[in-house]
């Protein structure tokens, strides 16, 4: 059995308006929440060994407090920004069958609507920092396809939060 996690990235600034829709990096709240949700998946059981980021500022700073918290390097992936669900099945599909967990870094509203098509209408956003964790029994990435997979759980930084 293989597990998916994909986490939209913590919140982003928008105080610098001279910095392209790439560049943003994490705001306050951002800066906040991306360790305490990589701490909180560590904590319920949930090791990645091979974490995979869009290339944008926000999602990689969102995906640096997983890698330091589970010691492992970010792999970049330029088509997971705004990546479509297509996309993250393709990088799946290239992963090394001895990885078991792989978690995915990318946005909305790619990553709600791979939440949906995993479990149709399991919600109408992803928050920023939401995570999705899924499964599926196939046993191989090249396999992956999302209406085989099972939602395990939607996790957000406060469940109020959905933006």
């Amino acid at each position: 059995m293989k597990q998916v996690i994909i986490i939209r990235h913590a919140k982003s600034s928008w105080s610098d308006f001279s910095l392209s829709d790439f560049e943003r990096p994490l705001d306050t709240r951002g800066l906040h929440d991306a360790p305490l949700m990589a701490e909180r998946l560590k904590n319920l059981g949930y090791l990645p060994q091979k974490l995979c980021s869009s290339n944008a500022a926000r999602a990689k700073e969102t995906a640096q407090y997983f890698s330091k918290l589970n010691n492992l390097p970010i792999d970049l992936y330029p088509n997971l920004y705004h990546g479509s669900p297509e996309d993250y099945i393709d990088v799946m599909s290239g992963l090394d069958e001895s990885i078991s967990c792989a978690a995915f870094f990318g946005h909305n509203p790619g990553i709600t609507y791979v939440a949906n098509l995993i479990k149709p209408g399991c919600t109408d956003n992803i928050p920023t920092c939401g995570i999705i964790i899924a499964t599926f029994p196939t046993g191989t990435w090249a396999e992956a396809n999302w209406k085989k997979m099972n939602l395990v759980e939607l996790m957000y930084p406060n469940k109020d939060n959905r933006d």
